[in-house]
């Protein structure tokens, strides 16, 4: 579809009215753009200048699905656009007056704005804690929604319910026995019990790569073939029923659910036809594979490669269902993004 370019993150929102909101991925340059593609023409919402530090990393833009407000962050500054070439810095850790929990205050690179546009999700490191705020974009206002003593991150609306707030508690998968988290109605709490669910008395199930629902109120999540007990592969799991395994799987890597739940998709750490569990003789190899929700059937879509981020495939489903978005990467190492019908 469009060379260079890569898509946001699976549990942002790259999609307004027909539109997709892409980041443009320039190795070495220390730079980047975002990119609203419409049909086949390109606008540009931002160039993003290089990071101080001289580091090259991808932006995460997330677009308000009722407005189409884009928010992003980089550079530890949060900006926003309603318009290409409209971009607006609107928040740094320095202006922040909330947390005074010490120096190095330092914001974490996504972000999630909700479907209005009104406000967006934060998530700041102090010293050893991590704060989430939520910052309200038509008075500058913050309000702390809950602080933790280790790393939590990838905070996203969910957009079935967005009073509730998505939030993992990250690390090594294997040396994290409590990864998937929410806030709710002024409290946090775990949302998987990953020692319930494992095949291995004693052993809890290694989990990651949720994101939340558009249908239903819970999660999808990936238990990692790295995982030493079972069963591995492709769960739902919700803060008020049990979690359910969709899809066995030895090498499932990050996921997507279609806006009806009929659907859901994966990528893989390395062929899915090929023996053995997570990197296990994996290359860079990476499958896109369809599941059908209500019986587990699993098909091949697509064969591309991975590397670092962003050259993960990150599979998504357009809004409408009907197709599933991922970044393709060529032997030369140029990234795109590409699209697979649903059968």
């Amino acid at each position: 579809m469009s060379t260079g370019t890569h898509l946001t993150y699976p549990h942002a929102n790259g999609f307004h009215d027909g539109r997709l909101v892409l980041s443009r991925y320039r190795t070495g340059a220390g730079a980047t753009a975002i990119v609203v593609r419409e049909g086949t023409g390109e606008h540009l919402v931002a160039e993003v200048a290089p990071r101080r530090d001289g580091q090259v990393r991808p932006v995460y833009p997330d677009v308000a699905r009722h407005t189409g407000r884009v928010a992003w962050i980089w550079d530890d500054a949060l900006y926003v656009a309603d318009e290409p070439g409209c971009a607006e810095r609107v928040f740094t850790p320095d202006t922040l007056g909330l947390v005074t929990r010490g120096p190095g205050l330092a914001l974490q690179d996504l972000t999630s704005i909700s479907a209005d546009g009104a406000h967006v999700l934060l998530m700041v490191e102090h010293g050893d804690q991590r704060t989430c705020l939520r910052f309200d974009l038509a008075t500058g206002t913050t309000t702390e929604l809950f602080t933790k003593p280790w790393f939590a991150n990838h905070p996203h609306h969910s957009p079935f319910d967005e009073s509730w707030v998505a939030f993992a508690h990250e690390g090594p998968a294997t040396a994290t026995p409590d990864r998937v988290w929410a806030w709710h109605d002024g409290q946090t709490r775990q949302i998987l019990d990953q020692h319930e669910i494992s095949d291995l008395p004693g052993q809890f199930v290694a989990v990651g790569h949720e994101r939340w629902l558009h249908h239903d109120l819970g999660a999808a999540v990936i238990a990692y073939g790295e995982s030493k007990a079972g069963p591995r592969g492709l769960y739902l799991v919700y803060p008020d029923r049990p979690p359910r395994l969709v899809a066995r799987g030895e090498r499932h890597w990050h996921c997507d659910v279609s806006r009806d739940g009929r659907w859901a998709v994966v990528d893989t750490t390395g062929p899915a036809d090929r023996p053995g569990r997570g990197w296990q003789d994996a290359g860079d190899v990476s499958d896109v594979l369809l599941i059908a929700v209500a019986t587990g059937e699993q098909v091949r879509l697509a064969r591309t490669r991975a590397a670092s981020h962003p050259f993960h495939p990150h599979p998504v489903f357009t809004p409408e269902g009907d197709a599933v978005l991922f970044n393709h990467l060529d032997a030369d190492g140029t990234i795109s993004v590409s699209r697979s019908p649903v059968p």
